[in-house]
């Protein structure tokens, strides 16, 4: 299927180059980079809209401190996350490529989330400026609510001798 769109696009790419020979180079040129780059647009616009979970490499809103809501470890494969981004309402499906590493990292977040009731959270690396894989942990528990005695504290006393 990708392949078939990848065709498509270079022969349209070269119909464009082709079809504008009674213009200059610079004006040819600028037309297929500006094919180029609404091609980009169309494929970055076609994942965003479809269904399937997206490389996580390929978000383009801030995925830092993502709260983990669902995780599925393919072995080999790829490790599948449903994350609940900071700034969006709904969740998104993601893929990460597979590291053992990163799968028992996972595993070992969402236990200790679980143990201490809290939720997973994930901390992507910088994308394109750090190559190391995401880091995934147990968020801290609350703080147990202040309380407030207001007027009606009673301090006790020691009895009088």
């Amino acid at each position: 299927m990708i392949a078939v769109a990848v065709i498509f696009a270079f022969l349209l790419g070269a119909f464009i180059f082709s079809v504008l020979p009674a213009v200059s180079l610079v004006r040819r040129l600028l037309s297929v980079g500006l094919f180029v780059a609404l091609i980009a647009l169309v494929y970055g616009g076609g994942i965003e809209l479809l269904g399937r979970p997206k490389p996580l490499w390929l978000e383009w809103r801030d995925a830092t401190a993502a709260r983990v809501l669902g995780a599925v470890p393919v072995e080999g494969e790829a490790i599948y996350v449903w994350l609940a981004l900071p700034n969006s309402p709904e969740p998104h499906a993601y893929t990460l490529p597979w590291s053992m590493g990163v799968a028992q990292q996972l595993q070992t977040a969402m236990s200790e989330a679980e143990a201490k009731g809290t939720t997973v959270q994930m901390m992507p690396s910088e994308v394109g400026l750090d190559d190391r894989e995401p880091k995934f942990y147990a968020a801290p528990q609350a703080p147990m609510p202040a309380k407030d005695y207001g007027d009606s504290a009673v301090i006790s006393q020691p009895p009088a001798s």
